[in-house]
């Protein structure tokens, strides 16, 4: 019989002696992400901008939390109003730290959780450890109370632990590591580890040039090289050839990768993209099934084809008409979520999974 989330909470207070709890799937992003007055914004890493509509623009599937970059910090030392209660001294790496717990009531809650179809407060509790002789956050723990059936999780539960970091010239107290864990309403736990690197400050520069643009009302001078196409038409059956190695050991969803046309794209005789052509995309998933046989999902979108130094869109999906008979009735055609658009889906093998350099597959563009 499924248990109710009350049952699940309190035998997590006393776990058995064997709880039986086994490894079954790992994934792993890479996202950018940037701290406004409203919150965290994340996008892939080196996208040209930011999805102001917050991370479920980016991230679709699976549990996930923000609030490591900052939210977090200033929602509970900040921005609620609550009551700390001082517990004493604990010593931690040679120093002694003093420890606050707090409580705070849904009511005056601004910790926010996704139900299927909207967000709702949900109150909470923890503890803050801060050094008393330099007055830094040195670790902070926040667990929610129990959430509503709609959210699909009983409890959520951070874990941060903070150490200074300079970015421009001025540090700020930001995670070595945030740990989320998810108990499901099922019983499974999912468990989410954030680590932040390659801090920085953004920065915008502009020049102004008064010199006269070069004189283009003449057009193209005879014997140019003709301009490259806006985007490749749809319906350009091509094979594309893997030529970076993309291994689930260290590749994440959010990953560029790098690839090549293995014969030249042709609309009725003209040549669109010559062979050998440099094809550019991002990883979209990378997902580790840890059961046996172990094996590895990757999701790749093309982005780009590179035609006379200039880099065109290139949307496209795996071609599939292009097997034989026998070896489709054997394959295992694998398809993308449906927000995973313009992609195609690869497996390989083995506890270190990988696709390696010179893996071709066959796609048409759209």
């Amino acid at each position: 019989l499924a248990k109710t989330c009350g049952a699940l909470l309190e035998e997590r207070q006393h776990p058995p002696v064997d709880p039986g709890i086994q490894l079954i799937l790992t994934d792993r992003l890479r996202l950018d992400v940037t701290m406004t007055s409203r919150g965290e914004i994340y996008s892939w890493v080196g996208a040209s901008k930011f999805e102001d509509s917050g991370i479920g623009a980016v991230v679709h599937q699976g549990p996930f939390s923000t609030g490591s970059f900052g939210a977090m910090v200033t929602i509970v030392l900040a921005q609620d109003p609550k009551t700390f209660q001082y517990r004493g001294t604990t010593q931690q790496d040679g120093r002694a730290l003093m420890e606050y717990s707090f409580l705070e009531a849904q009511a005056d809650s601004r910790y926010k959780v996704k139900t299927r179809d909207s967000w709702v407060n949900s109150g909470y509790s923890g503890s803050v450890q801060v050094d008393p002789l330099t007055y830094e956050v040195v670790r902070l723990t926040v667990q929610t109370g129990e959430l509503p059936p709609a959210a699909g999780t009983c409890q959520i539960s951070s874990n941060m632990e903070f150490h200074l970091v300079r970015i421009g010239d001025s540090a700020f107290p930001l995670p070595k590591q945030g740990l989320q864990r998810f108990l499901d309403i099922n019983g499974d736990q999912v468990e989410n580890t954030t680590t932040l690197a390659g801090c920085r400050e953004y920065r915008g520069e502009s020049t102004i040039t008064f010199f006269p643009a070069p004189d283009t009302a003449g057009g193209s001078s005879p014997g140019s090289a003709t301009p490259p196409p806006a985007g490749v038409p749809a319906g350009l059956h091509f094979t594309f050839e893997l030529t970076t190695p993309i291994s689930a050991d260290i590749a994440a969803g959010g990953d560029p990768f790098s690839g090549r046309l293995a014969s030249a794209l042709r609309v009725k005789g003209k040549t669109i993209a010559p062979a050998h052509a440099l094809v550019e995309g991002r990883l979209l998933r990378v997902e580790m099934r840890r059961v046996a046989p172990p094996s590895a999902t990757f999701v790749l979108k093309l982005r780009t084809v590179e035609v006379a130094g200039v880099k065109i869109p290139l949307a496209a999906v795996r071609d599939f008409r292009r097997l034989s008979l026998p070896a489709r009735r054997g394959a295992q055609l694998l398809l993308p979520n449906p927000w995973e658009q313009d992609s195609g889906v690869f497996q390989a093998r083995g506890e270190h999974a990988a696709m390696k350099a010179g893996t071709r597959s066959d796609w048409v563009s759209k």
